[in-house]
């Protein structure tokens, strides 16, 4: 399955919508999957009425895993990870038509604990006075990139609700799930 029908969304609506809309509609479908999929929730049939801009495109008799379902909701709720898995899509379905790779979970996922990874503070100046100073991780990756897995605060900021980040290698296809825990001041 793709990470679409993982979540039950139709690639097209969220391309169709500006990227906060996306972004929310993401988010309700990811809580709506895990409500409908997670194994102690699971119970007699729902009346989980579709909303209007969530399709119901895909089979609701299938299930998915908790895993499947944090990944595809890991990587649609970004934007640039969104725009390279659409990107992916296409190389795929076209692969698939001449025998090639079907589209859906990909191998090439290594997972990582963030105090694993390299880090270094640099000064953000933005043209004013006041300059903050930010935190930016990063990783070599097997393709020969030194700094092929790179993120910042920001990356883990918009991914604190999850406590896991995928970043996918600057020069290949691979992938890294960094996984973090927030610690409240």
């Amino acid at each position: 399955p793709t990470y679409y029908e993982v979540l039950n969304v139709s690639p097209s609506t969220v391309s169709s919508l500006d990227p906060a809309a996306a972004t929310q509609l993401i988010k309700r479908a990811y809580r709506r999957a895990l409500l409908n999929h997670h194994p102690d929730k699971k119970g007699p049939k729902r009346n989980n009425s579709p909303s209007t801009t969530v399709s119901s495109f895909a089979s609701s008799s299938s299930s998915y895993t908790i895993d499947q379902i944090s990944t595809a909701y890991a990587t649609l709720s970004q934007p640039a990870q969104r725009q390279a898995y659409d990107f992916s899509l296409t190389q795929t379905s076209s692969q698939s038509t001449t025998g090639g790779p079907e589209p859906g979970f990909r191998t090439g996922i290594e997972t990582i604990d963030l105090d694993d990874l390299e880090h270094e503070e640099y000064h953000d100046n933005d043209g004013t006075e006041a300059s903050s100073t930010t935190a930016r991780w990063y990783r070599s990756c097997r393709c020969g990139n030194p700094r092929g897995y790179h993120f910042t605060e920001a990356d883990l900021e918009d991914a604190a609700d999850l406590g896991e980040l995928m970043v996918g290698c600057a020069d290949c296809s691979l992938w890294l799930r960094v996984h973090f825990a927030v610690i409240e001041d």
